[in-house]
């Protein structure tokens, strides 16, 4: 029987005996069975800036405004040329980033890959050209409000409470959206880096061991970044060392999590928790392998 709405199947989520080591059979595990408190706090991207300011490491991007009240009605003319709209407990939907400024962002593609994710919206037109209306925003996010996460099966973010609207200042490198920083931790210590590129155009991703060596992936779900083959053709080695620190002491209180970060100007700045990577879909057999061994925790 599947342990969640039958609207709701999705067809990997299978406990399989013969996988249960890998990695996404263990996520799958912990979406069934663990409910530690920690969970909620790190899923709550309102809370999760506490505990990210708590520890002292890295900076959080400005919070211009938060509210939990419905109906939303956002101070529009209080907000900076640049900002970004989501709410705590969402992923995937309710998610805008306002340039009202005369500079267009770089790099925003009219097919971008997360295009039915995000709304990059600039002066009130959206990536593909539509009009967008203070109005219209408001509603979508009042609806969200009202609604608790769609994956009833991740069960940290279905108790995010209360639900609420945040604005936070825009973080940008070079006139563009930043690319992501992803550190997968496993009880304290960092397994791999992910790299992501092209958000906002065509995406690609690669995984790195904490030396910098490019894991090589068999069968990826998404394209690798083949011009960078080693992490240090990006970034220094001393500056891994210190995001691999940062990482470590931003997720000491989890056995697993996946971190983003962002590296803005050679500064971190903290992007969000993702305790339920991918909604535990398999990934490649390098990742399934190397995350199944890692991540020690028996559910």
């Amino acid at each position: 029987m599947w342990p969640f709405p039958k609207k709701e199947k999705m067809e990997w989520l299978r406990l399989d005996d013969s996988r249960k080591d890998q990695y996404s059979q263990k996520l799958y595990r912990r979406m069934l069975y663990d409910r530690e408190p920690i969970l909620i706090t790190m899923e709550d991207k309102y809370k999760a800036r506490e505990l990210v300011a708590s520890k002292g490491v890295c900076k959080l991007p400005e919070l211009l405004w938060w509210s939990c009240q419905t109906p939303v009605k956002i101070p529009w003319d209080e907000l900076p040329d640049r900002f970004v709209i989501k709410t705590n407990h969402w992923s995937g939907d309710g998610i805008y980033f306002i340039n009202n400024s005369n500079e267009k962002l770089k790099q925003i593609a009219v097919d971008m890959t997360i295009g039915e994710l995000y709304r990059v919206i600039e002066n009130g037109i959206d990536h593909r050209g539509k009009k967008v209306s203070h109005a219209w925003m408001e509603k979508k996010l009042t609806r969200l409000l009202k609604k608790k996460y769609a994956k009833a099966l991740e069960w940290g973010t279905q108790e995010i409470k209360p639900a609420g609207v945040m604005i936070e200042k825009m973080l940008m490198v070079d006139g563009a959206l930043p690319d992501d920083v992803k550190f997968h931790v496993f009880h304290g210590k960092v397994g791999w880096i992910q790299i992501d590129v092209g958000r906002f155009t065509e995406h690609r991703q690669s995984i790195y061991n904490v030396d910098g060596s490019r894991i090589e992936q068999s069968n990826p779900k998404f394209p690798g970044i083949e011009e960078l083959k080693h992490l240090h053709e990006r970034f220094s080695p001393q500056y891994v060392e210190e995001m691999v620190r940062v990482a470590e002491k931003l997720c000491e209180d989890i056995d697993y999590t996946r971190l983003d970060l962002f590296d803005i100007d050679g500064e971190l700045y903290f992007g969000e928790y993702t305790c339920y990577h991918n909604a535990a879909h398999p990934q490649s057999d390098e990742w399934e392998e190397l995350g199944g061994r890692l991540w020690k925790t028996d559910y």
